[in-house]
């Protein structure tokens, strides 16, 4: 069965959100990973929360990723 139309129109956005998302996932994963990252005093996050919200970052953009790449 091939995309609808809004699918069609829709794939692309979904596949430039989800690679911002999973940038952002990797960066905030990264961030907190990096052995400078646990003196910093401006961090507003818990170090948990940021690697749960990094993870889910990463769980969304790829899921929109792939849903874009299969709708084109």
């Amino acid at each position: 069965m091939s995309p609808t139309r809004a699918q069609k129109r829709w794939s692309p956005r979904l596949r430039t959100a989800g690679a911002l998302l999973l940038l952002i996932g990797t960066v905030a994963l990264v961030d907190r990973l990096l052995p400078g990252a646990v003196g910093e005093s401006f961090v507003t996050l818990p170090a948990w929360l940021q690697l749960v919200v990094g993870a889910g970052a990463i769980a969304v953009g790829g899921a929109s990723f792939l849903i874009g790449r299969r709708w084109r």
